[in-house]
């Protein structure tokens, strides 16, 4: 299951209730964080636990067209997403970002299982793997 950040909420809000303009990023970015961080940390935006020793940096995501079901709203990333050369560690959640480094948790998704990946691994998150609905 995805969830917003609390950065995005505040900017959809903005947006839609006072005007404030949010210009969406031209492209989004998907980051992969370890299991020390938490769902608060995540929540508030918080990007020290980011895993940032696979080979280049976040992955460019593109996504398919919003669809409805169950009563939500939902994009999926439309093509596999490779990290190659992983490190040693265990990835608990995917992020997807404003910017290729640093800049803005948009949504963080648990993995279905932390999964413990050796060094060279690649992490594989497949087309239609990664879900954001808004409901």
């Amino acid at each position: 299951m995805a969830n917003i950040s609390n950065y995005l909420e505040e900017k959809i809000l903005n947006h839609i209730f006072n005007g404030i303009t949010y210009n969406s990023p031209i492209t989004i970015y998907l980051g992969l964080v370890n299991d020390i961080a938490t769902d608060t940390e995540l929540e508030e935006g918080d990007l020290t636990n980011e895993i940032t020793a696979y080979s280049g940096d976040r992955k460019v995501i593109s996504f398919t067209g919003v669809t409805q079901a169950d009563g939500k709203a939902t994009i999926e990333n439309d093509t596999s997403i490779d990290f190659v050369d992983m490190p040693v560690t265990n990835v608990k959640y995917a992020i997807v970002c404003d910017a290729v480094t640093g800049g803005n948790i948009l949504y963080w998704c648990p993995a279905a299982n932390v999964r413990e990946v050796f060094a060279g691994d690649t992490y594989r998150i497949p087309a239609g793997g990664l879900q954001l609905t808004l409901n």
